[in-house]
């Protein structure tokens, strides 16, 4: 995975949009009502081409990124990253993935980086702006590939891309492929309801799960609350995984339905992370990293006082 990009991110689902306006004729529109159709036919027949900016994913390259650069800044930043899954982490058999997440900050991505290399370890990319990914090439070097945003082939091209990742062999000695997606398409408040996706995320999990059988999705819910320390901590919940399979029909495999699913999913999961963190029910989650301390417990560990209880983890809430 990739971090370090603003809202580029990932604003490719608005792209999207615009790709369907143009091959309809229609405008576009996000959500469950005034969507328009693209046909896999359609789809298919824009390769990913020489407009892409490719990953040039490099093991070792992308675990110094992310400890030098990404890893360094959470713990600068933040008091303390938090961690709870509803469910194992992928394991080396598992279909390929996708990482839908809520975006709500500029920090979302380095989370998302933070959950694959601390604990799922899965064989991650992420679309980038191309813009950016030029400016910030090494990226490539953490599975970032390209989107033109100004193109609409290209945009295209980098969607098929996208699956053609996920639907390959993962790398010699690598988890599963994996592939962050931010399908709100730009910046919006953590608890703006209701969650509007744009219909390619849907479409890049009904496409692979054709091609590879089943696609797995994993709500990530990401929340960010200044509680009793002098910097922010960051929480990352992940909801029950969906799973889309080929032998279920076509019924399951509809776009349409898949982003509907998403869309309530993360919903659920980003309202239960908001329930809890708020009344600091914080037992449910476990440290992913440990980041700066308050000055004032700096304070009293030189002086060799008793540090003060940290809210919601030492009350037994």
């Amino acid at each position: 995975m990739v971090a370090g990009f603003h809202a580029p991110l990932h604003n490719a689902f608005a792209v999207w949009a615009q790709i369907l306006a143009q091959n309809t004729g229609q405008t576009a529109r996000s959500g469950l009502t005034g969507c328009v159709r693209l046909s896999n036919a359609q789809l298919d027949c824009v390769p990913s081409g020489p407009n892409v900016i490719t990953a040039r994913k490099h093991p070792l390259l992308n675990w110094l990124i992310y400890f030098f650069l990404v890893k360094a800044q959470l713990r600068s930043s933040f008091h303390r990253i938090y961690l709870r899954q509803a469910a194992p982490p992928p394991g080396p058999g598992s279909p390929p993935l996708i990482m839908f997440g809520n975006h709500s900050a500029w920090w979302d991505a380095h989370l998302a980086m933070a959950l694959n290399e601390e604990c799922w370890h899965t064989d991650g990319y992420v679309m980038v702006e191309d813009i950016q990914l030029a400016r910030y090439g090494f990226f490539r070097w953490c599975g970032a590939f390209s989107v033109n945003r100004r193109d609409p082939r290209s945009a295209v091209e980098s969607m098929n891309y996208a699956i053609s990742l996920l639907t390959e062999a993962p790398r010699r000695s690598a988890g599963p492929r994996a592939l962050l997606i931010f399908p709100q398409g730009e910046i919006r408040a953590n608890d703006v309801r209701p969650l509007v996706f744009y219909q390619g995320a849907g479409r890049i999990a009904s496409k692979t799960a054709q091609r590879a059988g089943a696609c797995v999705l994993y709500p990530i819910a990401l929340r960010y609350e200044f509680i009793g320390e002098q910097k922010p901590d960051a929480f990352i919940s992940v909801g029950q995984p969906i799973v889309v399979r080929r032998e279920n029909g076509a019924g399951a495999m509809d776009p349409r339905q898949i982003t509907a699913r998403m869309e309530q999913a993360l919903t659920e999961e980003l309202d239960r992370l908001h329930d809890d963190v708020v009344a600091y029910r914080l037992n449910s989650f476990t440290p992913l990293i440990q980041g700066a301390r308050s000055i004032n417990r700096v304070w009293d560990a030189v002086r060799g006082k008793e540090q003060i209880r940290e809210v919601g983890i030492d009350q037994g809430e």
